[in-house]
């Protein structure tokens, strides 16, 4: 039968315990950051802020993915088809090889957010390497807004969508497993910050060191 999972500490001390933590990693995120994964800070304030909420009985807030992922899907294929029609415009002007592969004429575009960026990237390199042949193409700098745009847009739908999976994740977990996978990235953290300012700001280690409840 598999261990239970209990808290090390009371709830209260706990969140007052987290909150000190993210205001620590916040104030010295520059120093802490090449030692934490790159999702770990946004993870640790989901849950501790769930766990609150959880302490003084307020109804889990979930966010409605599915709407968010619409609203990503919308500006995706908004995205893509914008590429697609630069790309059609490129290469109906008959550019040269080199030309048409730096605008990506040609490449596979997939559903997915990482490779519409991608190919966005591109159509943005390529006519600031190629201004003159573009705009007698037919490409303009407005264009090149339109693109800007949606990509910002994309990143910002992408961003929620992460974001409300974190929440999602808080959500679910058993009370006392939240609880204490607050405390065990309280007590990482903690070995973080002495492990970086142990030598070079001992005033600070402390303030790490003390994040540990006596």
């Amino acid at each position: 039968m598999a261990e239970l999972i209990r808290p090390k500490w009371d709830i209260s001390v706990t969140i007052q315990k987290g909150k000190q933590a993210v205001s620590l990693t916040t104030s010295y995120e520059v120093a802490l950051q090449p030692r934490l994964q790159p999702d770990e800070l946004p993870q640790f304030q989901t849950n501790l802020d769930e766990l609150e909420k959880r302490r003084s009985g307020q109804s889990e807030q979930l966010t409605n993915q599915k709407s968010k992922t619409l609203g990503q899907d919308e500006v995706m294929a908004s995205l893509h088809q914008t590429v697609i029609s630069i790309r059609d415009l490129v290469k109906s002007a008959h550019p040269t090889g080199e030309v048409a592969k730096a605008f990506g004429v040609g490449e596979k575009i997939t559903k997915s957010v990482s490779s519409v960026i991608a190919a966005s990237n591109m159509v943005q390199t390529a006519y600031a390497e190629n201004t003159a042949w573009s705009n007698q193409a037919g490409l303009i700098e407005a264009d090149i807004t339109e693109i800007t745009e949606l990509q910002t847009a994309l990143v910002a739908t992408d961003d929620v969508q992460e974001a409300s999976k974190f929440t999602r994740k808080a959500a679910t977990m058993d009370k006392n497993t939240l609880q204490r996978a607050v405390e065990d990235e309280i007590t990482r953290l903690s070995a973080v910050g002495i492990r970086v300012f142990e030598k070079a700001d001992p005033e600070i280690a402390k303030l790490f060191e003390d994040l540990i409840p006596n």
